[in-house]
């Protein structure tokens, strides 16, 4: 995602300052790439555990602590982001629907595949946050499941 942005914006400046002839698209692709990229980077970050969490108590807890605390705020998180999900569905959906394409310039993409990055990564981002409960509430509760011992070597 990141080298097709790069490809565009070189293009873009090749057009523009070597052929005097800027493009009409290059900065809606561009901008369309780089939300597709973030929301995307999310679920991936997520999965790593990636994201910045307060570590000023956090590390003094011991590894079930550390897990019922991530329990808590997973199933707060977890119900945040089916509510997401269910709005990002309905948002691209409509999109669909009316054929919605880009107002923004003469070029007029169609905005609905992009749209529809939303829910897909929500999606992920939903399982992921589920994967992430389920591995918690075996460490808060000493379940003993393979999931808890593989959330400790990660």
């Amino acid at each position: 995602m990141c080298l097709a942005i790069i490809a565009v914006m070189l293009y873009e400046i090749a057009a523009r300052y070597f052929f005097n002839s800027p493009t009409a698209w290059a900065h809606e692709v561009t901008t369309m790439l780089y939300g597709t990229f973030c929301i995307i980077a999310g679920t991936y970050t997520h999965r790593y555990q990636g994201h910045v969490r307060s570590e000023a108590l956090y590390h003094l807890f011991s590894r079930r602590g550390k897990a019922i605390l991530d329990t808590l705020t997973g199933s707060l998180v977890l119900f945040v982001l089916i509510v997401f999900f269910m709005a990002s569905v309905d948002f691209a959906a409509d999109s669909w629907a009316r054929g919605e394409m880009s107002s923004r310039s003469t070029w007029a993409p169609p905005l609905y595949p992009f749209k529809t990055v939303l829910p897909v990564a929500v999606g992920l981002i939903t399982l992921q946050s589920a994967a992430h409960l389920i591995r918690d509430i075996c460490v808060a509760f000493n379940l003993g499941c393979d999931a808890c011992e593989t959330r400790g070597s990660e």
